[in-house]
């Protein structure tokens, strides 16, 4: 626990080690001495003993200790559960789930093999994704500040799906990316993106893969078309307006590119 949040007086689950599945000792805080160091009372086990703790070994007050345990147990069947199915997170797929959950944002975050969002932003990705609100991995939990956790073969699935619903939203992201580091990697003393970028591709094309790829370009055509119309109506607009300056900018700018 973080300094600030030690309260003498207060009870606090105490581990000599901060390993999951350490056991727990109950003690009382007593008061504060320097640093991070506190003086604490044993209640159990040896009731009555005094000595020294350190802010980092205090882990949770006594009171939530319970639900804290059941946290750290449903956190580490997750975690086998994602060493049986084979995650890894050095694979081209962890890649590409890093990116197309950061390309998709709305408060769901993937670390690890771990989808995590409140259950709503979660719902909403689904949604977004046509996929069966009511499915849930049985492996999921909902932590202490009402976070839920998704294993990675659900969040697998989700990250194909939502790519296949909405290509755009994730194929901007890899194709700017790709683009600046290739033209970056062609710069004198810039050879060490290189390896960078070969070691990218793998998880890019698994990305292209889950969004079909050739579907993805025409409707980014499209949307591209779509907005030089728009530019070219304030184009016309201002000119109209006899605000020519202005519309000459706009003019330039859309036959240079």
């Amino acid at each position: 626990m973080l300094k600030s949040q030690i309260k003498p007086g207060t009870e606090y689950a105490f581990r000599e080690q901060r390993a999951p599945g350490t056991p727990f000792h109950r003690v009382r805080i007593i008061q504060h001495t320097r640093g991070t160091k506190w003086r604490a009372e044993w209640i159990d086990p040896s009731p009555g003993l005094v000595d020294y703790v350190d802010s980092g070994q205090l882990i949770v007050p006594w009171k939530e200790h319970k639900a804290f345990l059941k946290e750290e147990s449903s956190a580490e069947s997750l975690r086998q559960h994602n060493q049986r199915t084979g995650y890894d997170e050095n694979s081209p797929i962890a890649r590409a789930l890093y990116q197309v959950f950061e390309s998709i944002g709305d408060d769901v975050s993937f670390y690890r093999g771990t989808l995590t969002g409140s259950p709503e932003a979660v719902d909403r990705v689904k949604t977004r994704a046509a996929m069966d609100l009511t499915k849930l991995s049985p492996l999921a939990y909902t932590d202490r500040q009402g976070k839920l956790h998704l294993p990675f073969d659900e969040a697998f699935e989700l990250a194909r799906m939502f790519c296949g619903a909405e290509p755009a939203a994730v194929l901007v992201g890899v194709e700017t990316t790709e683009s600046d580091w290739a033209r970056q990697a062609r710069h004198p003393g810039e050879e060490h993106i290189v390896p960078l970028l070969n070691e990218y591709r793998a998880s890019w094309a698994l990305i292209r893969q889950w969004a079909g790829h050739d579907a993805a370009v025409a409707q980014r055509e499209a949307e591209i078309q779509r907005l030089e119309r728009l530019v070219w109506d304030t184009v016309y607009a201002l000119q109209k307006a006899g605000i020519d300056k202005e519309a000459a900018k706009l003019r330039h700018a859309i036959e240079k590119h």
